[in-house]
């Protein structure tokens, strides 16, 4: 079944909510979506919701790595929230470069709360 990627603007924090499975065009699109509300909004914090995504693939964490780079200077504080190992592994590979990036294992409310510190 093919993935979708929600972008939203929450209490100041960017949200990009990933579910199923993703491809290069489900990444690019919700990539794009970031970019437009760190450009729109006054919000330099993002999370990457991961929870419902299937593990992704080498190439897909080398695209965020690549979309880290171009946005790095506009963002504060990132986390991705992962529902296990795997996903935790290339979220570190993808935003190996990033200022201030965390990854939060199956706890949301965490991620959030530090996005907020």
């Amino acid at each position: 079944m093919k993935g979708t990627a929600e972008v939203t603007l929450q209490d100041g924090i960017i949200i990009a909510e990933y579910t199923g499975e993703m491809d290069m065009e489900i990444v690019k699109q919700a990539a794009t979506g970031i970019e437009d509300l760190l450009s729109k909004s006054q919000s330099t914090k993002i999370l990457y919701n991961t929870l419902n995504m299937d593990s992704p693939s080498m190439k897909l964490a080398m695209e965020m790595k690549s979309f880290d780079a171009k946005i790095r200077d506009k963002v504060q504080k990132s986390a991705t929230v992962v529902p296990g190992a795997a996903t935790a592994f290339l979220a570190s590979i993808a935003f190996i470069l990033s200022k201030n990036h965390k990854v939060f294992h199956n706890d949301l409310a965490a991620a959030l709360s530090w996005l907020k510190t």
